[in-house]
């Protein structure tokens, strides 16, 4: 029996293309929970869709293609399922949540045996594939019919060339009323427990000059609290701010969203330190917990452990008091034999508005001469690998990147003190330096694990994550890191999101977010604008940049560009296409 086809007909509809971010690292982690996962997400989306009068055209994959006979109906379709799954994200582990991101175009559709056809469809998967994880993105078509009929608001994000489509398509990021708690960057980000600040212990000691020894003390119980899941605490540059000022609790703990606030003393003399500490509710300003401590200074790192399991134990609760109960046996950072040398690495310590040529010198000295005397202590290896890290990467030492002794130093570590997540760290930018992907994710892994919580740590292997391909999860991290870490100013914080905006064609956001990064002054940061304002056609600022570029490194060429990219493991399809924004600049790589 002959099977007659409909004949085709035309008609106008607004199509839903969706779908799921990083899939497949979903799929590699755990391929049985993801298809669980993807079946329940389809069905959130398939009933979303009916019930706004839509009909669901096809499954292909972790994709879904819907068509609405009204483009107003479809965005509220879009925007009520982007609030369902972000809902439905929080009872889920963070390994099990499933991010979808949708695009919406309004056009021309061919329709035969209920499937569709047309470049109206093209354009909405291309919009689908540039909206944000848990995003929307819509056609300048489906904005003009829906601007001003929803609670909804839109950011232009330019238009972009699609294939085989004649027009530049007009592109809108859709910015739905959503709660904060709601935010896909909160529900990935931030820890379910309470949040502690640790400000800055005072200096009671008549020698001013050991104001390094008390920052130092305050700086190592905030690295060891940053290790327990169970707690959110504030990072370092947000609550050294306090230091030397008389303070509010309550006032603190409501402006920087903290339950707990620590805070404390010292007192050093020749071999004898006091240390006080006094752990605060900070929404009624009532003592929770305060000890003093008179020890001789070898028992330094015993006293450090005790505040931190005090206060684990005391505001985490369940999991965090078995967690501190096992002492620094399982998650402390391992003591040196030689407490001469942990001074050296106290007094080694920078911050990055101190970063000179000669700081840097200060600094390895310090912590060449704290090897020198305990050869066997993990900190002052992973703290030397990291201090000739930092001084290459800011050009603080113009001589090649030692990779042999960097690789040496931090693999030692990471050997003395395994439950070290600073040293795992290092490891993995030596690894990455070298090319040595396996190990780097092992060891970045290890280092996630150990300090789920460590801002520096998630933002600096976020990016190198990122950098490697895995956009989604390291836009992850980095999120994360900015929430535990909202007042940063670190580079970190902005190259990652920088390079994502631009690789998704978002190029004044790209442009946008580099002028928040601290270090202009930089060759490798204005080149960013370059290549951003290169996309948009804007050739005078992009020049304006170049020359900058140019007046920092006399050297400086299109060649350089590709050679950054290239040490920091990008995939050669994303060097092409930045190299693009370069070229539009009117620069090009010679040869």
């Amino acid at each position: 029996m002959e099977v007659t086809q409909a004949a085709p007909r035309r008609k106008l509809a607004a199509i839903l293309s969706a779908d799921v971010a990083g899939y497949s690292r979903l799929m590699e982690d755990d391929e049985r929970a993801t298809l669980d996962t993807l079946q329940e997400c389809r069905q959130i989306m398939r009933d979303h869709i009916v019930d706004h009068g839509g009909r669901v055209v096809d499954f292909p994959g972790d994709a879904l293609l819907a068509e609405f006979a009204s483009p107003v109906e479809s965005v509220r379709c879009a925007v009520e399922i982007q609030r369902t799954l972000l809902e439905r994200n929080v009872l889920l582990p963070e390994h099990r949540r499933m991010s979808i991101r949708i695009g919406l175009n309004l056009g021309d559709i061919i329709e035969q045996d209920s499937a569709l056809y047309g470049d109206a469809i093209n354009v909405a998967a291309r919009l689908q594939a540039i909206a944000e994880p848990g995003g929307i993105c819509v056609s300048g078509t489906v904005f003009d019919q829906v601007e001003g009929k929803l609670p909804v608001s839109f950011t232009f994000a330019g238009e972009q060339a699609v294939k085989n489509i004649t027009k530049p398509v007009r592109i809108y990021h859709l910015r739905c009323e959503v709660t904060a708690d709601q935010r896909p960057s909160r529900l990935h980000a931030m820890p379910s427990g309470p949040t502690i600040a640790v400000l800055p212990f005072t200096n009671m000691s008549s020698d001013p000059e050991q104001e390094y020894f008390t920052d130092g003390l305050t700086e190592d119980i905030l690295t060891e609290l940053a290790r327990f899941r169970e707690l959110n605490v504030l990072a370092r540059n947000i609550t050294f701010q306090y230091k030397g000022v008389a303070v509010d609790l309550i006032a603190i703990g409501k402006k920087l969203g903290a339950q707990y606030v620590l805070e404390g003393s010292v007192r050093k003399s020749e071999n004898l330190v006091r240390i006080t500490a006094q752990l605060i509710d900070a929404r009624s300003g009532s003592h929770v917990w305060a000890e003093k401590y008179d020890r001789s200074l070898s028992d330094i790192f015993v006293v450090q452990d005790e505040i931190t399991g005090k206060i684990v134990g005391t505001i985490a609760g369940g999991a965090g008091s078995v967690i501190a109960r096992t002492g620094r046996a399982t998650v402390g950072r391992k003591p040196p034999d030689e407490l001469q040398a942990y001074d050296h690495v106290l007094r080694a310590s920078m911050t990055p508005n101190m970063w000179s040529k000669e700081e840097f010198q200060r600094s390895k000295a310090h912590l060449q001469r704290a090897i020198e005397l305990d050869p066997n202590y993990a900190r002052a290896r992973q703290e030397y690998a990291w201090t000739v890290i930092l001084a290459w990467l800011f050009r603080f030492d113009e001589t090649a990147l030692p990779r042999h002794e960097l690789k040496a130093n931090s693999v030692r570590s990471v050997q003395l003190d395994p439950a070290e997540p600073l040293a795992h760290r290092t490891a993995a930018f030596a690894y990455f330096f070298g090319k040595e992907m396996d190990f780097f994710e092992g060891e970045a892994q290890s280092a996630l694990n150990l300090a789920p919580n460590n801002a520096e740590i998630l933002v600096q292997l976020g990016t190198l994550i990122g950098f490697k391909g895995e956009w989604d999860r390291g836009v992850e991290l980095v999120t994360k890191a900015m929430n535990l870490n909202p007042m940063s100013a670190a580079g970190w914080y902005h190259t990652l999101l920088h390079y994502d905006l631009y690789r998704k064609g978002q190029y004044q956001e790209a442009v946008d977010i580099v002028k928040s990064h601290p270090f202009q002054q930089m060759a490798e940061t204005q080149y960013k604008y370059v290549a951003a304002y290169g996309q948009l056609g804007d050739r005078r600022k992009a020049r304006e940049h170049w020359e900058k570029c140019i007046e920092l490194e006399s050297t400086w060429s299109a060649a350089s560009i590709v050679e950054i990219l290239r040490l920091w493991n990008f995939e050669e399809s994303y060097i092409e296409g930045y190299m693009q924004g370069i070229a539009k600049a009117g620069f090009l790589v010679e040869g």
